[in-house]
């Protein structure tokens, strides 16, 4: 592998003046800058990143901490990082930290500080109280996407409005047992707040609730699958439901198709994120539209611009397709 003394060598200059060049820094001029880059260029130089930032005590990178990789919603946040990433010139580390694992969380913090990253955009990640306080102890600037980390930059969405709209556009479409499913209770944020808003939603139509039609479950398709076995084998089966991601809604539309239930005609189903998992199912999923990728491309922004203050709330849509 080539080094800076080999550059120095060829181009008949000092070491100094080449890593001044390699850096962008003064002390050159064109001519030698030409020389030194085409030299790096033909000896297939490449910098060593780990050394420039201990001595830099920072990086031209952002780290990317998720929470489970096989979920439809993080691929477009992540796409939309890297590529404002890739576009200023940034790298990005990407680190999976589990659901509910405070030890994994706390070994990507560690690996993120040790990488001295300039910031760390977080994906639904849910910091206990260890962990935040480590945070802000090895002072790296966070922003974090779909839930909001106190004393740090949050871009969410109004969960509880979006759940409260989902509700209210099933019931002004004549539905009048719509349940909820895929949604955790222990969920502080996500959770809690759109079941808030689907229980808004029925007592401001003057709906009965009935408890039995909020299944719990991890936002995943096998917990849409287990919901739809669940209401649509019972007593008080619903004519609509609301699943809390496309991922939990194509788990119902995979049971109603097994079992010969017709969608929409017989049951109706609204996803939550419009991930491409609701371009892809038939029919076609009616869902609320999270736009993850302007908010990974504010995260990335953010981090550049040092603005790290204020929380930012962004807009949803119903996106209508034929499930409902």
């Amino acid at each position: 592998m080539a080094t800076i003394k080999d550059i120095a060598k060829q181009a008949g200059v000092t070491p100094s003046t080449v890593s001044r060049v390699l850096n962008n820094a003064d002390g050159y001029n064109e001519k030698t800058k030409t020389k030194v880059l085409e030299i790096a260029a033909k000896l297939h130089y490449q910098k060593n990143e780990a050394a420039s930032n201990l001595v830099a005590k920072t990086s031209n990178l952002i780290g990317v901490i998720i929470t489970d990789s096989k979920t439809s919603f993080a691929a477009p946040i992540i796409d939309s990082v890297e590529d404002t990433a890739y576009t200023n010139g940034i790298r990005i580390l990407l680190a999976h930290c589990g659901s509910g694992d405070p030890k994994r969380l706390r070994f990507c913090l560690d690996l993120m500080a040790g990488q001295k990253v300039n910031g760390i955009i977080s994906v639904a990640v849910q910091f206990d109280a260890t962990n935040l306080k480590h945070l802000n102890a090895i002072s790296i600037p966070l922003i974090s996407l779909n839930v909001t980390v106190p004393q740090h930059t949050s871009i969410t969405i109004d969960d509880e409005r979006a759940a409260y709209d989902g509700t209210t556009f099933l019931i002004n479409r004549g539905y009048r047992h719509p349940a909820l499913v895929g949604v955790a209770r222990h969920n502080p944020q996500n959770g809690i707040q759109r079941i808030t808003g689907y229980q808004k939603a029925l007592q401001a139509a003057n709906l009965p609730l009935i408890p039995d039609n909020i299944v719990e479950g991890d936002f995943s398709f096998e917990a849409g699958q287990q919901a739809a076995k669940k209401l649509l084998t019972g007593a008080n089966r619903p004519d609509a439901i609301f699943a809390a991601s496309d991922d939990a809604a194509a788990g119902v539309l995979s049971y109603a198709y097994e079992h010969s239930i017709k969608v929409p005609d017989e049951l109706a189903v609204l996803g939550f994120d419009d991930s491409h998992v609701a371009k892809i199912v038939t029919p076609a999923l009616t869902t609320v539209k999270q736009p993850f990728s302007e908010m990974g491309r504010m995260a990335v922004e953010k981090i550049m611009a040092h603005s790290t203050a204020e929380n930012i709330t962004v807009p949803y849509r119903i996106m209508e397709r034929q499930s409902v």
